[in-house]
């Protein structure tokens, strides 16, 4: 039985939403036949956000599987390193920049993939083409915020003298340096899928067809809107999988779209052949949402406004984060002690 999509959906975006998310759950169960989607689930508006979340459509029993996506429906490094046209590169990277290369590696991986995905000569080799077009490329879209996101004076006028300044224009600093890096190692694969020609000491002859001659080294149009995306969605979605000694973050399609929660109502596991279970930690009443929990962020000391900078958003606050900012919580503004 394929995933439905509930009734209450409309408007949540401009790019018809609802087919996006539908032909997810489809893609996941037609291409992987191992691949497990609960009949019982539906995907629609959220109730903790304007974006979308999965909900019980039937009863679901505690121990009862919501999800099972193979390793190979899952996107992963490895995916990067076996990318035709970067691969190698994406590799000479990693060995360079050692573990910090591995995100940025994904990251254009996933970008290239993008913007491949929108011309429509290259849109149908697209491994993950339904996965990518769910993810938050803009803000948001899915209702997502990031840093990331904002421009330079967004940052100045809401963060400046707040305690999250620092790591946003750090990591906003980062992001900008893997946009020119990767420009040169996924440009020519994206101005390829275009029909742009690229400068080369290749000899052409007259009676050859010339597409536009482009300069390797400007910005490939729409490589720093995709890279930026790419990062926030490896920040707010990426799991870590396996042991302490062979983790690797991966990016796991369906179990995603579970919005946060302190107390989620789901548990998920890497089986030993890389199969990522999802089962229900507790009954689940129709028409409850289901929720997962991102990262304990009290087990792990993580204050709300770095988890803030990380994931975009701060747990059990419902008030818009630029209110918070302009209204100087505490979360972001901690006051003095009185002397």
């Amino acid at each position: 039985m394929a995933v439905t999509v509930g009734d209450d959906t409309a408007s949540v975006s401009s790019d018809n939403a609802v087919d996006r998310y539908q032909a997810l759950g489809s893609w996941a169960q037609t291409t992987f036949s191992d691949a497990i989607v609960s009949p019982e689930v539906e995907f629609r508006k959220s109730s903790r956000s304007g974006g979308f979340g999965v909900f019980a459509s039937n009863d679901i029993p505690k121990g009862s599987i919501v999800f099972s996506i193979p390793e190979k429906a899952c996107v992963r490094v490895q995916d990067a390193l076996d990318d035709e046209d970067c691969g190698k590169t994406f590799q000479a990277l990693i060995d360079k920049a050692g573990p910090g290369g591995i995100t940025v590696a994904m990251a254009g991986y996933l970008a290239k993939e993008y913007l491949r995905l929108q011309e429509p000569d290259t849109a149908d080799t697209i491994k993950f083409a339904p996965y990518l077009e769910t993810l938050p490329w803009e803000r948001g879209i899915n209702n997502q915020e990031h840093v990331l996101f904002w421009s330079d004076e967004d940052i100045d006028t809401y963060l400046k003298g707040s305690i999250s300044y620092d790591e946003a224009v750090g990591l906003r600093s980062e992001v900008e340096l893997a946009v020119r890096v990767l420009n040169g190692i996924i440009g020519p694969s994206v101005r390829a899928a275009r029909g742009e020609q690229v400068a080369s000491s290749k000899i052409t002859w007259p009676w050859e067809k010339k597409a536009p001659m482009q300069d390797a080294s400007i910005l490939v149009d729409g490589i720093d809107t995709a890279v930026r995306g790419a990062f926030v969605t490896l920040l707010t979605r990426s799991f870590a999988q396996g042991g302490a000694a062979q983790s690797e973050e991966r990016l796991v399609p369906l179990l995603d779209m579970l919005q946060h929660s302190d107390d989620p109502s789901v548990t998920h596991q890497t089986r030993d052949d890389g199969t990522v279970e999802v089962r229900a930690r507790c009954d689940i009443v129709k028409g409850e949402e289901i929720f997962n929990q991102y990262q304990d962020e009290k087990a792990r000391t993580m204050p709300y406004h770095r988890f803030f900078t990380r994931f975009g958003f701060v747990p059990g606050i419902a008030e818009p984060i630029r209110d918070l900012l302009a209204e100087r919580s505490t979360i972001f503004f901690p006051q003095r002690e009185a002397i």
